[in-house]
């Protein structure tokens, strides 16, 4: 790819779509926005430079944290949670557009980097888990599975509860989050998890 002038920006727009409450902390809200193009090519070169990302180059993804709030990036579209306000949305947006524009401008400078260097943790899981302990995923306790499902040793599917009507915001941002972060994720359940 020939590298950009200054003057030419690699990402123009990244429009706020969707503002909901999130789920993880509902005084906070959560956000998707939509690129003006194709961004997945630059994601090698975040994973390279920005500390504690989480990248996965088959599933097309990037997860970086910010000041608390976990955002996911995708070759068309961004998704934030935890995110105080709009005012923050919009900071977090204009972050990310300026980041990609200076890493696109130094890209012959830097090494890509394809690998997964970042896993979940277990707070990252437990806080969209049904919490109700009931042990039919064999465990003692939800926490206790979080951590199991951060280290891939039992499956999403293990969590019955998660399944049940009452927990489907919880399990569409669970989903979202473990697809985001390049562990496995039941393909059943990908309509509820795209926006």
């Amino acid at each position: 790819m020939i590298p950009h002038e200054d003057d030419e920006k690699f990402v123009r727009h990244l429009e706020i779509v969707r503002v909901i409450p999130c789920l993880a902390d509902p005084a906070k809200i959560r956000f998707s926005s939509r690129f003006d193009r194709d961004v997945g090519e630059i994601f090698p070169y975040l994973n390279a430079t920005v500390p504690g990302s989480i990248y996965t180059h088959a599933g097309k993804s990037l997860t970086l944290r910010r000041q608390g709030s976990l955002i996911a990036l995708y070759p068309h579209r961004v998704e934030a949670s935890k995110v105080a306000d709009l005012d923050e949305a919009k900071a977090i947006v204009s972050w990310i557009i300026e980041l990609i524009n200076d890493l696109d401008r130094r890209r012959l400078d830097i090494r890509p980097d394809f690998e997964r260097h970042d896993r979940l943790t277990v707070l990252d899981i437990v806080k969209l888990l049904p919490g109700t302990n009931c042990r039919g995923c064999g465990l003692a306790t939800c926490l206790a599975f979080a951590a199991a499902l951060g280290e891939e040793k039992v499956s999403i599917l293990s969590c019955t509860d998660l399944f049940l009507s009452s927990y489907h915001e919880k399990r569409a941002a669970l989903l979202n989050l473990l697809r985001a972060s390049g562990y496995s994720a039941p393909e059943e359940f990908l309509d509820e998890t795209n926006p």
